[in-house]
């Protein structure tokens, strides 16, 4: 007997977001999928995602727009409306590709014991460039170090979402790794596949792109909080950041230009941290793209 499609509840947070929001609904409408539950939680726009919204309010299962505190809470309000098995959201300048909720389905289908499915991306640099990725075989023993998880490509049981309590309401940008970091931290099984099933959009204007310290203030608790030696690691991470990542150390091609002398009591510091700790932590550091933010060399 063949077993029932999950029903599939996503949550879409809008705010101004008229550009972009109909690629997004319409991504969702043409998975075809036959039991999805779609909620559009819009802060309040003014300039025109409304009407884009009311287009489509026949095919949503619950929208509003009222003035919120942010993406979180708007997603945190859209997941206590969610009645579905799994859960997900989409940023409303994200989308789905074709099949993504069939082929998701069908891994929470086959293996009910496993709770989060996440999938490759197809990263899109506003127009200008792309870049594929697929989930690393060690992301799962990374996580409390480093976030490489798609967000838009992640969906996971409604019933551990319930156990483990809401998005983390404190943060603004990293609050999708800390989730992650408290599922596993519940003993969450993930399952990897190579497919791709989502595209990310960034822009000058998204948050991620436009974090800078504020993004490693939140990776930094993150760190602190979830990563290894008591989370010490964090306090390295932020000493590296301070002292050499916003002095261009870990800028692309920076170290073929520096002088012997700078080069020198890098390495000399780097060596000291592998015998504190492993290399392998140490050499996981990848906040330089919130170090050039800072420094406005890019978004």
């Amino acid at each position: 007997m063949t077993q029932p499609l999950p029903r599939i509840s996503i949550v879409v947070p809008c705010f101004q977001a008229a550009a972009t929001l109909e690629a997004t609904l319409l991504s969702l409408f043409e998975q075809t999928y036959p039991d999805l539950q779609i909620i559009v939680m819009d802060g309040g726009s003014t300039d025109g995602s409304v009407e884009i919204i009311e287009r489509y309010a026949d095919r949503l299962a619950f929208w509003v727009s009222a003035k919120d505190a942010g993406q979180v809470d708007a997603l945190n309000k859209g997941f206590a409306k969610a009645d579905g098995d799994v859960f997900g959201w989409l940023c409303a300048d994200d989308r789905l590709l074709p099949g993504a909720l069939h082929r998701v389905a069908r891994e929470f289908t086959a293996d009910p014991t496993i709770d989060v499915v996440t999938g490759g991306c197809t990263r899109d640099f506003d127009g200008k460039s792309v870049v594929y990725t697929q989930p690393a075989p060690d992301f799962i023993e990374r996580l409390f170090i480093t976030n490489t998880v798609e967000q838009p490509s992640t969906f996971w049981r409604a019933a551990l979402h319930r156990r483990i309590g809401a998005v983390d309401g404190s943060m603004r940008y990293a609050f999708d790794w800390e989730l992650w970091c408290r599922f596993t931290r519940a003993g969450a099984r993930w399952k990897a596949i190579p497919d791709l099933l989502s595209v990310y959009y960034f822009s000058t204007t998204n948050l991620t792109s436009t974090g800078g310290r504020k993004i490693v203030d939140e990776m930094y608790r993150i760190v602190k909080t979830y990563g290894p030696y008591k989370g010490k690691i964090a306090d390295v991470y932020m000493f590296l950041y301070k002292t050499f990542d916003l002095r261009g150390f870990y800028d692309p091609g920076a170290r073929e230009t520096m002088p012997a002398w700078k080069l020198a009591i890098f390495y000399f510091v780097l060596r000291w941290l592998y015998k504190r700790y492993d290399p392998a932590s140490i050499n996981a550091y990848n906040w330089n793209f919130a170090s050039r933010q800072e420094r406005g060399l890019t978004w």
